[in-house]
């Protein structure tokens, strides 16, 4: 690793407060610039809108900002920070398995492969054929990374986390039935406009609510065959109540009524503490 990257490592952790060794050890490792779009790039700046790099000089991308993929889709390899935040928070673990929804060009999928190690598994999907293959290219270097196509048609393994790149519009049963028990899950989950909250899940054991909380505003590419009209305006309807009141997953039969931030087919997000439930 180059002094470059420590200290792109060093200031994605100055501002997301991370602390993890090996999460600092991977941001370092992973070279950003290889996994990105020839330069000069498209920058986005903290406004949302973009700026040009200039050149093709990787000192420019080895920051904490987004680089566009696709400018047109606004689809781009996200600021790094908030990803960092979110690891700190679910600690991926050297042999755990990870199912990695969008994974784009592949970066962060590598970032994931690095944390849990040749041990470990990354199942990564991605919708798009041509980041897939790019993707496909770019991973080559960590075997243990498995890709694939749409996330909805994906068989998902037992696993421990679950990481979603893209925006969904509802928590896809399957999806909460592969976490194993001490498995954790980062999901944003957004409206129309693609703007939303992330939310985290922690499933604790079999047969049991999970404890759920909400960490961020966001703005997510949306995940494909989660989004049916009526997920959307339960979604929609969600953004409008408290967020900070949100306290479990709950999977018992019951009406949508006052305790329910997103109810949704045989699992609803509640605001009723889980020593409740």
């Amino acid at each position: 690793m180059s002094d470059l990257h420590i200290r792109y490592a060093e200031e994605v952790a100055a501002l997301s407060g991370a602390r993890s060794p090996r999460l600092f050890h991977a941001l370092s490792l992973v070279r950003r610039e290889e996994f990105l779009p020839p330069g000069p790039w498209l920058i986005e700046a903290l406004n949302g809108l973009y700026y040009p790099s200039g050149d093709a000089d990787p000192r420019r991308v080895l920051h904490a900002v987004g680089v566009a993929l696709d400018a047109d889709r606004l689809l781009n390899n996200a600021n790094p920070v908030r990803f960092a935040e979110q690891m700190e928070l679910i600690e991926p673990q050297l042999g755990e398995t990870v199912f990695h929804v969008g994974a784009g060009v592949g970066y962060y999928s590598a970032i994931l492969a690095e944390l849990v190690g040749p041990s470990g598994k990354v199942l990564a999907t991605e919708i798009d054929p041509g980041f897939r293959e790019r993707a496909r290219a770019n991973l080559a270097a960590w075997p243990w990374v498995e890709l694939t196509g749409d996330a909805m048609d994906t068989a998902v393994p037992p696993i421990d986390v679950l990481y979603s790149s893209a925006g969904l519009g509802t928590l896809p049963p399957s999806w909460l039935a592969a976490l194993r028990p001490g498995g954790r899950m980062i999901v944003p989950i957004t409206d129309k406009r693609n703007h939303g909250l992330v939310l985290l899940l922690r499933k604790t054991e079999e047969g049991r609510p999970w404890s759920a909380g909400l960490l961020s505003f966001t703005r997510h590419y949306p995940c494909h065959g989660t989004r049916s009209d009526d997920d959307l305006n339960a979604v929609s309807a969600a953004l409008g109540r408290p967020p900070a009141l949100v306290t479990s997953l709950v999977f018992d039969k019951h009406e949508a009524g006052e305790t329910c931030w997103l109810h949704g087919d045989g699992w609803c997000v509640s605001t009723r503490p889980l020593a409740q439930v």
